[in-house]
């Protein structure tokens, strides 16, 4: 079953990356959720960079996924003041990211309120996207269902947020795959006429 999630992630990503249709995508999946237009602009142009650059084992959807878990994108504080914006990011996410990314350390150093994040939505994606990807391998030796848990601050392997989780991201898959489905119809109904 892993190796079939596994080759599965791979399928997806390939035609993710290789189809220049992420950005469309993720702009408006996150347009649908209500999610203000330049942010969406914001993150959807963030997560196809960072799809380029994160090796390939990370879906890029898992970050819309986490999105619809964490906080339905809505960009919120919670947590008592300890979680902030679209991904509920914790300050200590940041600074475990910005040990490994010299972009991410200099964001942090030029802001230095935690809160600020929420005026940065492309950097909120970012950071969750490395922070997933560094938890995911050096933390869980490549354990996705516990790196998923983990990302909500939960020890057990199986649970309701990752229920929830893989719930979001197969609708997210389907979603996609009719979004990508639909251009196909109407790119070759056009080249019909």
């Amino acid at each position: 079953m892993r190796r079939f999630l596994t080759f599965a992630v791979f399928v997806l990503l390939a035609q993710l990356v290789f189809s220049g249709e992420l950005y469309d995508f993720a702009y408006s999946f996150m347009i649908k959720q209500k999610v203000p237009e330049n942010h969406a602009r914001l993150m959807a142009k963030a997560l196809e960079e960072e799809s380029l650059k994160i090796p390939k084992v990370v879906d890029p959807l898992f970050m819309l996924a986490f999105g619809i878990c964490e906080t339905g994108f809505i960009n919120a504080i919670g947590d008592n003041g300890k979680a902030v914006g679209y991904f509920q990011l914790h300050e200590n996410a940041l600074f475990y990211v910005a040990n490994f990314y010299e972009d991410v350390r200099k964001f942090k150093q030029e802001n230095r309120n935690h809160l600020s994040l929420l005026n940065h939505p492309d950097w909120q994606l970012r950071i969750a996207y490395r922070y997933f990807y560094l938890s995911l391998k050096y933390i869980f030796d490549w354990d996705i269902v516990r790196a998923i848990s983990a990302y909500n601050g939960r020890s057990d392997r199986y649970n309701v947020y990752t229920v929830k989780f893989f719930s979001n991201y197969g609708n997210i898959v389907r979603e996609y795959t009719e979004f990508i489905n639909s251009r196909k119809d109407t790119s070759d109904t056009s080249k019909t006429k």
